[in-house]
């Protein structure tokens, strides 16, 4: 179901549903997508701005990509949604004969691979928007700071809950190379995330308590 025309009690409804979808890896996009609106916002009160018009380039940029990536996500909150219940119809498949095990066992890992992409590019795009971020809070109008550390905060817990949706993948996944790749993949990302993270909230707390 594509949410974007809904009201978000409706998404907000359904999450808290017991059903399977929207689940963690679209909830997690759209934390994403949240934590970008904040960045956006500490962009948008700097951009015009007399004040700042040496950085007026880098802050046209940001608002660019941080559109970009909001977008992204949440596009990415919509398709994990359908990629999740096509590991589930995967898994529903008949094995009683050799051939149907052989035909289900490649289907789930098909659709789990899938997923994995999926999530996997979330993690990706909440780290970008933690690099834009810490752009901003050297950059950006001082009094949007919080509104910058709000962005690092949501974002960084964004990407953790995209890497704990890896690992639960991970976890059924037969494909024992592609494995190994992706959960390297992901813990790089994810200490970077963890740097940029405590960068971005050391700025701001300086910032505030000076």
């Amino acid at each position: 179901m594509n949410y974007r025309t809904k009201p978000l009690i409706h998404y907000l409804d359904n999450a808290a549903a017991a059903q399977p979808t929207p689940g963690g890896g679209s909830v997690a996009a759209v934390a994403g997508a949240l934590a970008s609106t904040m960045a956006s916002m500490a962009a948008g009160f700097t951009k015009g701005k007399e004040k700042f018009k040496d950085v007026q380039p880098e802050i046209e940029e940001a608002l660019g990509r941080l559109a970009e990536t909001r977008n992204r996500l949440l596009g990415l909150a919509d398709e994990d949604m359908v990629a999740y219940e096509s590991v589930m119809a995967a898994y529903r498949m008949p094995k009683g004969t050799d051939e149907e095990k052989s035909a289900r066992a490649e289907a789930v890992r098909q659709a789990t691979k899938r997923s994995l992409g999926l999530v996997e590019s979330v993690l990706a795009a909440c780290r970008d928007i933690l690099v834009i971020s810490l752009r901003l809070a050297g950059i950006a109008n001082p009094n949007l700071i919080s509104d910058v550390g709000v962005a690092g905060e949501l974002a960084a817990g964004a990407a953790r809950a995209a890497f704990l949706n890896v690992e639960v993948n991970l976890a059924g996944y037969k494909d024992e190379a592609d494995k190994a790749a992706v959960r390297k993949r992901v813990e790089e990302t994810t200490a970077q995330v963890e740097q940029l993270a405590g960068d971005i909230r050391s700025a701001v707390l300086k910032a505030l308590r000076k």
